[in-house]
């Protein structure tokens, strides 16, 4: 309420504990270097003495190794920084649009993902035309920052006033401004 009470644009908070499923695509991960591990493991100890034979119980050892190196190693390679901030922002753009439309198209979407320590901020059209994309740089490093400090609250707080502060130069509160959008901070599960 503080941060909008000098300014006609909306401010939303949205927390999402994550952007994405990532344990199931370190599963597929595990189950591609365990199909692997198997395979290599039965070409590995076939016997061709009076006919081919296969040592299968060795092939499922592997195949279970495989598995579980391949899960528990594969959170580098699937959670990698660049797709990290590509699933959050996808989610939040995802978010945005559930957001009602306000008169001046005056929004922004603060977008902070828990298991990702990553957040977003958007902005509606309106305020897109008179601040450029990277102006929303800083307050995103600033919940950033913060959240890898385990000080989450801090820095959504920190970036609501810097948001708030700017939008109140651009598009201040008229007399006849009403609250479009509420003021409490939204879950999505």
């Amino acid at each position: 309420r503080k941060a909008e009470s000098a300014t006609s644009g909306e401010l939303v908070v949205t927390i999402t504990p994550r952007s994405h499923r990532w344990l199931w695509e370190q599963i597929e991960v595990g189950a591609a270097v365990g199909l692997i591990g198997m395979l290599v493991s039965l070409w590995i100890t076939r016997q061709n003495d009076w006919g081919t034979y296969y040592n299968f119980s060795q092939s499922l050892l592997w195949g279970i190794v495989g598995f579980a190196l391949g899960s528990f190693f594969s959170r580098p390679i699937v959670m990698r920084p660049n797709r990290i901030r590509a699933v959050v922002w996808s989610h939040a753009l995802e978010n945005f649009k559930r957001i009602p439309p306000t008169k001046a198209k005056t929004a922004v979407l603060i977008f902070v993902s828990l298991k990702e320590n990553w957040a977003a901020v958007v902005a509606d059209t309106g305020i897109a035309a008179k601040l450029p994309a990277d102006h929303w740089h800083a307050p995103q490093r600033m919940i950033v920052d913060a959240m890898m400090s385990a000080k989450h609250a801090e820095g959504i707080i920190q970036a609501i006033t810097a948001i708030g502060t700017e939008l109140a130069r651009h598009f201040p509160r008229e007399s006849d401004d009403v609250n479009e959008l509420p003021d409490s901070v939204n879950i999505d599960l």
